[in-house]
């Protein structure tokens, strides 16, 4: 009834989702321990400030407002490259019917969302200075969940 095979793909994936699983469990845990300044300070203790560092605002609630509010804009910059990608994989301008496409659209949706975030969004964010490593890092591990578990982006059958 069920297929008992399991292949790299799917291994891969649930390795992949356990860990993640396990870092929001620990970041949830210790979120009203460290919040965003307990992050900053560790980032400050290890010498890894330069990866990420906010210039806060007097008010705390300035500060909370507006670091969600870059990260809601990352959010949507993220839904409509996958809006993008979808209709123009039902308009079958984009097709993935072998692994190098499928690698080629996530290089160009990684590519996509790092010149959008580095030039548009951490342009109009101002306070908040991110180094290209961390934001590569970030997409790359964002689009690497949506290509393993989304249907969105499974490889088309061929149609000849």
């Amino acid at each position: 009834m069920f297929n008992k095979k399991k292949d790299l793909p799917t291994v891969a994936g649930f390795v992949i989702l356990a860990a993640f699983i396990l870092v929001v469990v620990a970041a949830a845990a210790s979120l009203p321990v460290f919040g965003f300044y307990g992050l900053m300070n560790i980032l400050e203790k290890f010498q890894l400030n330069n990866l990420l560092y906010v210039n806060y605002f007097d008010s705390n609630i300035f500060n909370v407002l507006y670091i969600l509010l870059a990260l809601s804009t990352v959010y949507s910059v993220l839904m409509i490259l996958e809006v993008i990608f979808i209709v123009l994989k039902q308009r079958k301008i984009i097709k993935l019917f072998s692994l190098y496409h499928k690698l080629l659209s996530f290089v160009l949706l990684v590519c996509c969302s790092f010149l959008l975030t580095r030039v548009v969004i951490l342009g109009l964010f101002q306070r908040i200075d991110c180094s290209n490593s961390l934001l590569l890092a970030a997409f790359f591990l964002i689009y690497s969940y949506f290509f393993l578990f989304s249907d969105t982006y499974k490889k088309q059958e061929a149609i000849l």
